[in-house]
């Protein structure tokens, strides 16, 4: 159906046009079709200047020499023009394209493409073209179908072509606009996605003079030519890589639809300091098993899943405030909305010591996944030499990553503003250093894993830098996160696993996952209210070291949830009002003034409701679980084939210990060396010492164990649960020897 919206009435009227009058109450010709119409018009039907009449659905207005109508000369539409005016049908629906086939070939192809409907799109273009300049604003088909994706290469002579892919039947049909987005301190309200101010796109059209549109054979494409001097094109730009150093002292409007980065700081040395970017749609990227958003508004990248090697780009820098804007927001009338959920700041790939200090500036009513994102870039191989748009079958040849990464961020991260899940996000970089945020209002504050791969495939110059190279996190503060409690129930996480798109566990489809070993330290949390979710911060499966610093944690059912891996982790605690669960971990560390004092013993876990004010509550809970062997295994073995786990929670975790008894009662202990999850039918394992017949015992124990290190002299009481597992009670002198400061750990403090 026809989307009429965005029709503004009363509007100033365009020269040929005039203004629109309202319809008669009574037409002075009735057409049971267009066609009729059409044959009365061609026997020398006349009406009397501004008379109406109807053909078929649509309303006519008779204007003398009016041509707006190819095969109506001296009519124009009625009131609200439709494409059926043109003799076309209004039911067309077009969508951008990003990548991806027409007709099952797979080949990159970009522009709008037709993905229903029974006409071309020549009537679309010739009721938009009327309505707009009658005054009427934009008339507009569900999705997009008008020419809205621009590229200016300059050529020696200053002329600007774009090259166009997708189908014209007439040179004359296409009209070039330019869009940008206006930011603006007073802005209309939004009733529909965030009911807050929005950013707009306003649509600025390219005089016909100023270009010339030369087809294909065929009609398949073809290219806008931009006449020399034809305006200023520079600051909208379908990708835009920045090979030296650039200084810009007003706004600058990105559109990446077809490319990963608008602003791309793709060389080294490249540097923006900038005021403001805006940016515009977003790129649909060909991630394994998905079409997920990989859009970026501004950052550096060498490349993400690609099949060539990707170089080493050092001493990148980003200075900007940055926006998403789009022109329509998601109704029920447009489910294509221009600008898709995406990133505003990344680095990608080996990105050698960027200095990034972004920020956000103005609302949206697009959303964005994240403020800022640091990922591996990966090359693979296609089998057979064919790309195909899910990478599942792909072989992981070799990862490049982010090192030594400088994080400032300038502005708190407020997802009213600009529908924010996450703040930043830390997936497999070889060191980095993330100053001070506030983050409001958001599902997820910040991440930090070991990537999908972890660092498996290292390039070899990284190899021993990946995630094991020291995170330094200065003080982060969080109010009001809100997860989706339908998928998520967590805010922060560390999660020290990868689940693979590329490999499976052998003899099964399950995807591979693997520890990493991470070294993070924090300066410390500030966490205040925690809605929809049980947890404030997750640390998962992870290996190495976490220090979460000096934390305040208020609102929270779960401040902290601690899951698998034998990691060390710490945490000073100066005030907290919900349950620290540590799951099935084995290396906590709580200290601080919130867990000194009195302290009350308990075998069972809390009971609901069970959590006191001003009482830190800690419930440390294991677990035992066992399978048995499938196959006979010889000494020295260092895989076991047993019958796959079929619990949700029962995986094993490196580490793990494995207590192993024959049915001759012969019995010893191993240890899991990597992460195997229910279903697998493997487990690794140190060395066997002995022959092992099949059908042998396999016990997985599971401790739970936490050190908390009492404060002296504070009254506070701290409640102890331990089911299936040990709390080791230190004395507070164990913490004036061992407690490390925060801040100087972290590297922040010297830093502010």
């Amino acid at each position: 159906m026809l989307d009429r919206r965005r029709f503004m009435a009363g509007a100033a009227a365009a020269p040929l046009v005039g203004t629109v009058a309202a319809p008669q109450a009574r037409a002075q010709g009735q057409f049971a079709t267009r066609e009729a119409a059409l044959a009365w018009l061609a026997r020398g039907g006349r009406l009397r200047e501004g008379e109406t009449f109807v053909a078929g659905t649509e309303v006519y207005r008779w204007r003398g020499g009016a041509v707006w109508i190819p095969d109506m000369p001296n009519v124009v539409p009625e009131s609200l023009p439709s494409p059926q005016h043109f003799g076309h049908m209004p039911d067309l629906r077009w969508r951008q394209l990003a990548e991806g086939d027409l007709d099952g070939a797979n080949a990159a192809v970009y522009g709008p493409y037709r993905d229903g409907g029974s006409n071309a799109i020549n009537g679309f273009l010739l009721a938009d073209r009327y309505a707009r300049l009658a005054g009427l604003g934009v008339c507009r088909a569900v999705g997009d179908f008008f020419v809205r994706s621009f590229i200016r290469r300059r050529t020696e002579d200053g002329q600007d072509a774009w090259p166009f892919d997708f189908f014209v039947e007439r040179a004359e049909d296409i009209r070039v606009a330019v869009f940008r987005a206006d930011v603006l301190a007073n802005l209309p309200k939004d009733h529909g996605y965030f009911g807050s101010e929005i950013a707009e796109m306003v649509q600025h059209e390219v005089p016909p003079a100023d270009y010339r549109v030369t087809l294909n054979p065929g009609g398949m494409g073809g290219i806008v030519h931009f006449n020399p001097g034809a305006g200023r094109f520079i600051d909208i730009t379908r990708q835009f890589d920045i090979k030296a150093v650039w200084s810009h002292s007003g706004d600058l409007w990105t559109n990446f639809q077809t490319f990963q980065t608008g602003l791309n700081l793709a060389a080294s040395g490249a540097a923006w300091e900038g005021d403001r970017i805006i940016g515009q749609y977003s790129y649909y990227g060909s991630k394994p098993s998905n079409r997920g958003q990989d859009g970026v508004v501004a950052g550096a990248r060498t490349g993400y899943y690609t099949d060539t090697a990707q170089p080493r780009i050092s001493g990148v820098r980003l200075r900007a405030l940055v926006c998403r804007a789009a022109r329509v927001r998601r109704d029920e009338n447009d489910p294509y909305v221009d600008s898709d959920p995406s990133i505003l700041t990344a680095v990608v790939g080996w990105i050698d010591r960027p200095v990034m200090r972004v920020g956000t500036f103005g609302r949206t009513n697009t959303p964005s996944n994240m403020l800022f994102l640091a990922h591996w870039g990966g090359r693979y191989a296609p089998p057979g030499g064919r790309e195909t748009l899910d990478k599942t079958a792909y072989a992981i040849e070799e990862t490049w990553h982010p090192e030594d990464l400088e994080l400032d961020v300038l502005t708190p991260i407020d997802g009213s503003a600009h529908g924010f899940e996450k703040g930043w996000e830390l997936a497999a970089v070889a060191g980095a250093r993330v100053g001070p945020v506030t983050h409001v209002g958001l599902a997820h504050p910040y991440w930090i894993g070991v990537g999908d791969l972890s660092d498996a495939y290292a390039c070899v110059e990284q190899r021993g830098r990946v995630n094991r190279k020291r995170i330094s996190v200065c003080h982060q503060i969080a109010t009001g996160i809100a997860p989706d409690p339908a998928r998520q129930y967590y805010g922060i996480l560390c999660k020290g696993s990868g689940t693979s798109k590329f490999e499976t566990y052998p003899g099964t489809r399950i995807a591979l996952q693997r520890h990493g070993t991470l070294d993070v330290v924090c300066e410390g949390h500030t966490i205040d209210t925690v809605h929809g979710t049980s947890e404030a911060i997750r640390l998962r499966q992870f290996r190495g070291r976490f220090d979460l610093g000096d934390c305040r944690i208020r609102g929270a059912e779960k401040a902290f949830h601690v899951i698998g891996g034998d990691g060390a982790w710490t945490a000073r605690l100066h005030d907290c009002d919900g349950l620290i669960h540590v799951r099935n971990q084995t290396g906590g560390r709580l200290r601080g003034p919130a867990v000194g004092g009195a302290q009350t013993w308990s075998s069972d876990p809390p009971a609901p409701g069970d959590l006191p004010q001003q009482e830190a509550t800690i419930h440390a809970q294991g677990q035992i679980f066992g399978t048995t062997t499938r196959a006979a295994a010889r000494k020295g073995a260092t895989l076991l084939a047993i019958h796959p786990l079929g619990n949700p929670w029962h995986d094993i975790n490196a580490g793990d210990r494995l207590e192993i008894t024959t049915e001759e009662g012969i019995g010893f202990r191993l240890h899991a060396t990597g992460l195997y999850v229910n279903g697998a039918i493997y487990v690794g394992v140190t060395a066997l010492p002995r022959d092992l017949p099949a059908g042998a015992m396999v016990t997985v124990v599971q401790e739970a164990t936490l050190t908390v290190v009492r404060s002296a002299g504070r009254a506070l009481p701290v409640r102890l649960h331990a089911t299936t597992a040990r709390i080791f009670d230190a004395p507070p002198e164990a913490e004036r020897r061992g407690d490390a400061d925060p801040a100087a750990a972290s590297g922040c403090r010297q830093r502010q």
